[in-house]
């Protein structure tokens, strides 16, 4: 794996984790008595393939993401850069886009609330992503998937034809620039990253993974997130 090229992860923690109600975000919510976002951010940390890491974070809480960033990462093996994220998601990334350093190979794009990633999954991404330029992990889906049309079904989606996206997506860092450049200057708006590059013409692979790259968004989410700590669930 080629440990030479400089790999930035920025990790999307600017949500207001409406969702899950309550009166701490979810991404600061306790996940075994450490904080979501510091489970998402430990293996990037300790990955010896990313050169640096870029945090989005509600304005507000710049200087709580920073401190828990400390308490827990000092002193922190890689540079670090907590900033304000934007009003939608594709607004945080965008500016997390032009904070990255300029010998940037790769990016890396990762939702907060996705705690169970791991350094192999990372170095999977990185060979296929120097070779295609753009690749999301994926799963299968597992129940039938229907199109609604007001309250009747519409149609039955072919499963077999369908993946469910997770992340980190990365992508080669000239290109999903690009793109989100793109997508700005012609108003097209998505919470996919991945999107954004096929709206640019470009190709994405995808790589299939396991169940659990599960996203923390509601209370089932978080009892499970237990469960997989409890049983120690290899992922």
């Amino acid at each position: 794996m080629d440990s030479l090229i400089s790999v930035t992860a920025i990790i999307t923690g600017a949500g207001s984790g409406l969702r899950m109600g309550g009166e701490v975000k979810k991404q600061y919510r306790m996940l075994a008595g450490i904080p979501i976002l510091i489970r998402s951010l430990d293996p990037f940390f300790s990955s010896p393939i990313i050169s640096n890491i870029i945090v989005t974070a509600p304005e507000e809480d710049l200087a709580l993401c920073e401190s828990m960033i400390r308490q827990y990462f000092d002193p922190a093996p890689k540079p670090y850069l907590v900033m304000a994220g934007g009003l939608e998601r594709q607004d945080s990334v965008f500016g997390a886009l032009q904070q990255c350093p300029e010998d940037t190979a790769l990016v890396y794009i990762h939702d907060a609330v996705r705690p169970f990633i791991s350094h192999d999954l990372l170095e999977e991404l990185q060979g296929i992503a120097l070779r295609e330029k753009a690749v999301v992990p994926a799963c299968r889906l597992k129940n039938t998937i229907k199109e609604v049309t007001g309250d009747y079904i519409g149609q039955t989606l072919v499963r077999d034809r369908l993946l469910q996206i997770l992340t980190p997506q990365v992508f080669d860092f000239d290109l999903i620039k690009a793109s989100y450049e793109k997508a700005y200057q012609d108003g097209y708006v998505s919470t996919d990253d991945a999107a954004l590059v096929e709206y640019y013409g470009a190709k994405v692979r995808y790589h299939l993974t396991g169940d659990m790259n599960i996203k923390i968004t509601d209370e089932w989410d978080l009892t499970l997130a237990h469960l997989i700590i409890e049983k120690n669930i290899l992922i």
